[in-house]
């Protein structure tokens, strides 16, 4: 009972990831933007701010704790 319950995960992980590709929406039509090499920096834009709030969390965090005012 248990090598069956195995193999059907083990069936169902393997083919999972392939099964998504079949709702895969077909190309073609204008491209989304204009001029046509477009760039996303919805990605790089959102890491760089989370990396600011992070040191600047980290820099009033070691001004707390050293007393200073910082200015």
């Amino acid at each position: 009972m248990q090598n069956s319950i195995r193999l059907a995960l083990t069936i169902v992980l393997a083919v999972a990831p392939f099964a998504f590709g079949a709702f895969a929406q077909p190309g073609g039509g204008p491209p989304p933007c204009w001029p046509p090499p477009c760039i996303p920096i919805d990605g790089g834009v959102g890491l760089l701010i989370a990396a600011g709030a992070l040191l600047g969390g980290r820099k009033a965090l070691e001004l707390r704790r050293s007393g200073k005012s910082g200015l």
